[in-house]
């Protein structure tokens, strides 16, 4: 198995934390930059993105997809609740993805050069990363205190901010706490990006 991935991408950690909790491995290929429009380092993933997932000649894009793709494989009894389908999991997850996907565009968008304080589209994005954090603070009982697939999902955002600053935190202190406690297992210690 091998995973395409860069060693920062929070979408990648997510991957990373379940094949590490279901005890796969997988070749790590770190694709480089990620900003840069070259279809070749990517591997077969058409969208020019991170994750991908090789196992033998099945292709897997997008971190969710990857995620039930390893659970229905590898682990039918879904320990880490991959296939959880209530609202409140998937909704948590959709303000998750969103909130990443709007931390990319802010951080590939500065490292192209532009200037993100000088366009409106990108205020609004910072806007909507606020709006996660306060939608995931005020539902924080969604995320168990337990190792889960959620919680990587958590983990993997709330760290990815952290280390590029992008929006204040400390206004988030019940996320800051779960992030704490999830991040004090080794084995979701060690993947946080540095």
């Amino acid at each position: 198995m091998q995973l395409l991935y860069t060693p920062r991408s929070h979408y990648s950690r997510k991957v990373r934390l379940v094949l590490g909790a279901l005890g796969l491995e997988a070749t790590l290929v770190d694709v480089g930059n990620a900003a840069v429009a070259q279809a070749a380092v990517f591997g077969p993933n058409p969208l020019m993105k991170v994750p991908t997932l090789v196992d033998d000649d099945c292709v897997v894009f997008d971190s969710d997809h990857i995620a039930q793709y390893l659970v229905h494989r590898y682990d039918p009894d879904d320990r880490l609740g991959v296939l959880d389908g209530r609202v409140a999991t998937l909704n948590a997850r959709a303000v998750m993805n969103g909130a990443m996907a709007a931390e990319v565009e802010l951080i590939l968008a500065a490292r192209t050069g532009i200037d993100t304080a000088a366009h409106v589209r990108f205020d609004k994005m910072r806007g909507a990363i606020d709006g996660a954090l306060a939608w995931l603070e005020a539902n924080v009982g969604v995320f168990l205190e337990t190792p889960s697939y959620l919680g990587f999902h958590l983990v993997s955002l709330w760290d990815h901010l952290a280390l590029y600053d992008l929006r204040p935190l400390a206004a988030y202190p019940r996320l800051h706490a779960l992030a704490a406690h999830l991040n004090a297992h080794p084995a979701i210690a060690a993947s946080r990006p540095v």
